[in-house]
């Protein structure tokens, strides 16, 4: 009786001429000019992840570099040397593993033997397959061949973990990138393939196995060659998540949905249901915070197709989620998510530690953004200032008092301070003429012109007003100022916003009669100068105390410090 081996469709569809190799386009356009142009370097190196062609590409050139109508960028695959080498044949192609052909004698051995011509075509190929599992000695037999190896031959290389190759094989080695091979093709490889083997498989679940796949060509066939073993005619997406041992989707949207907004029960009964059909919850788990990643890259990206293995249709559904969502909801939440990924992977209970962290986050609600609290205040103030409460009968006056001014700090080496930036009672009309006759009378005055720009900011936005505090104007030029701004990076940030600069520019265009430019430029706090200068005096005032002479001074009298005065540096 003959047996028939079954051909799997990572060797059944192997690609045979460089147009069919999928998703290496910058690969193989390259090798094709250069075998047109005759310029075909004797030693070539593939590196790249699993699964994306590289032996297949290495066969190939091996094809077009010994085809009987060659040496062509498409071999015929008719001749007896392209049919050798796709039958693993071929006397003068030597496709070899470097795992288990490592050693210094072996790599000998190879060096004697490409002495020799080949017997039947034009070259003498060799194909190292996962050439970093050579052995240091190995590489070191290799180098003087690989520099200067006969006419006649022509070394491919192929490797995952292009690191651990020495540099002195590098540099002798023309090197190519694979790429990994994005979703969208593979589903569109694994959907012609489907027609080809009249198998009908649901696009979701194609999407799935590309997904499963990530990036690699051979893992998404050797899936799919699954999926189509274990069924029988059309194959269901339940059937798909089951082989695959994967969740649903849905499943894991409905999860995050719950997660975002908050619903601690919604959470746990999805978590349970996912439990009980007897899911790994560490995967299920990774594949929440992929879902979260994936929604914040919807959110912030521009062309997130080229971000996220999905669908067009799945990408347009998390952009619906994504609208309802803010930016840094999301990262808080993945942020959180993210750092308690340890807890469920060691835990010897996972479904009580990943559920404890769901309630953790549903329980906790994100901090509003420091721009976002600011914004809210102003229009809080805003709403205030027209429509006044007035609760007179219980003690409470209809506005809000004035702020008590801040006095300046006292200092004989800083210039004197602006006055402060808190108006006086825009009800009283005796100092609402007062500030106007100042105003009239001194122009001129930088702080007074500041004094008159701070009660507007005052008014207008006490947020901005706070960040004001102890800073001062100083005249550059005709249309042009420059506010000094006390405080630290966060003062200068606030007032450097493009909001309150276009406010700050408006006011003082208005009260100059002149299109003014603002320039903003940070000031040393007064405030920590003393501190540090506080600080200067302790120690030395710990130095004095622990000084020898001084120590030696309170034993013998039986005495004690009473004061330390510290000279000025004009006294010492």
């Amino acid at each position: 009786m003959r047996v028939v081996s079954y051909l799997v469709l990572a060797r059944k569809y192997r690609p045979q001429t460089f147009e069919a190799v999928v998703g290496q386009e910058h690969v193989t356009q390259t090798l094709m000019h250069s075998i047109s142009a005759d310029r075909v370097a004797h030693a070539i190196l593939f590196a790249g992840p699993r699964g994306t062609g590289k032996t297949t590409v290495a066969r190939i050139l091996a094809k077009a570099m010994n085809c009987e109508k060659g040496p062509t960028a498409r071999p015929c695959n008719k001749c007896r040397s392209c049919l050798g080498i796709t039958a693993d044949s071929s006397a003068d192609v030597f496709e070899i593993d470097g795992a288990s052909n490592n050693s210094v004698d072996q790599i000998r051995q190879l060096r004697d033997n490409i002495v020799f011509m080949p017997s039947e075509s034009r070259y003498k190929i060799y194909i190292i397959d996962e050439v970093h599992m050579l052995s240091l000695s190995a590489f070191n037999a290799l180098l003087k061949t690989l520099e200067e190896p006969p006419s006649h031959v022509i070394f491919l290389f192929a490797t995952t973990e292009i690191h651990k190759i020495p540099i002195t094989i590098l540099s002798r080695c023309q090197r190519h990138d694979m790429r990994r091979i994005d979703h969208g093709s593979i589903v569109s490889h694994l959907e012609s393939l489907c027609e080809k083997e009249k198998i009908e498989v649901q696009p979701e679940s194609l999407s799935l196995i590309a997904q499963q796949a990530d990036g690699s060509m051979r893992d998404a066939l050797s899936l799919l060659d699954q999926v189509m073993a274990g069924s029988d005619g059309a194959v269901e997406h339940e059937f798909v998540l089951s082989i695959l041992g994967s969740v649903d989707r849905a499943a894991i949207v409905d999860l995050g949905e719950a997660l975002i907004s908050g619903d601690i029960r919604r959470m746990l009964l999805k978590t349970g249901e996912i439990y009980t059909h007897g899911q790994d919850l560490l995967r299920v788990y990774n594949d929440l915070l992929a879902y979260l990643r994936d929604l914040m890259v919807v959110k912030v990206a521009r062309t997130p197709e080229k971000l996220i293995n999905l669908s067009k249709a799945e990408i347009d559904a998390l952009a619906g989620q994504a609208e309802k969502v803010p930016a840094a909801h999301l990262a808080w939440i993945f942020e959180k998510l993210y750092r308690d990924e340890v807890t469920v992977r060691l835990s010897s209970h996972p479904r009580m530690a990943m559920e404890m962290v769901l309630i953790k986050l549903g329980g906790m609600k994100p901090v509003l953004s420091i721009d976002t609290l600011i914004e809210k205040l102003d229009d809080l103030k805003a709403a205030f200032d027209r429509s006044p409460v007035s609760i007179s009968d219980s003690g409470i006056p209809d506005k809000a008092p004035a702020d008590i001014p801040r006095p300046p700090p006292v200092s004989s080496s800083s210039p004197a301070p602006p006055p402060p930036l808190v108006p006086a009672d825009p009800e009283d009309p005796g100092q609402k003429e007062m500030h106007q006759q100042d105003s009239a009378q001194t122009t001129n005055d930088p702080d007074t012109i500041w004094a008159q720009i701070c009660r507007q900011v005052s008014e207008a936005s006490p947020a901005l007003a706070a960040n004001l505090v102890d800073s001062r104007l100083i005249l550059k030029g005709e249309d042009r100022v420059e506010i000094e701004v006390s405080g630290g990076e966060f003062n200068l940030n606030m007032v450097r916003r493009k909001k309150n600069m276009t406010r700050l520019e408006q006011w003082l265009t208005d009260h100059f009669h002149r299109p003014m430019r603002v320039t903003i430029k940070g000031n040393v706090d007064p405030r920590r100068d003393r501190q540090a200068e506080k600080k200067k005096n302790d120690e030395l005032k710990k130095k004095a105390l622990t000084h020898p002479g001084v120590v030696d001074a309170l034993e013998v009298f039986e005495g004690r410090v009473e004061k330390v005065n510290i000279k000025q540096e004009e006294d010492q």
